[in-house]
């Protein structure tokens, strides 16, 4: 059951993995061509959206493995692990990941978020 579950959590980090954003120090020129790169998902952004993954892989177990459900405490064990374990990857995406998520209403859908 657990595995399932880690399939939402890939799903949930559009953009994850990669180098995070760095501030440009205060002391270090910027090239008059540089690219403006905006701001990725907040910290209750990706809480958020890690919630909403866990949710849309419990709507499908209770369509496809009703007897398989996690209990409460499972539910929050693994909103922490995935928070623990992804916060940063989720914060270097990209809001346009993070609003595909967030509109996902189907492990496909959000799958299909996890490049943008």
């Amino acid at each position: 059951m657990r595995s399932l579950f880690w399939l939402a959590l890939l799903a949930a980090c559009p953009g994850g993995g990669g180098e995070p954003k760095k501030p440009n120090g205060s002391n270090t020129p910027v090239p008059a061509d540089a690219q403006v790169v905006a701001p990725g998902p907040s910290e209750r952004d990706c809480t958020d959206q890690f919630a909403h993954a866990i949710e849309i892989q419990l709507a499908e177990l209770k369509k496809t493995k009703p007897n398989q459900l996690p209990t409460a405490d499972e539910v929050t064990k693994l909103q922490t692990e995935l928070r623990d374990q992804y916060l940063g990857a989720c914060r270097a995406g990209s809001l346009e990941g993070h609003r595909c998520a967030m509109a996902a209403t189907t492990l496909a859908e959000l799958g299909a978020c996890q490049h943008r």
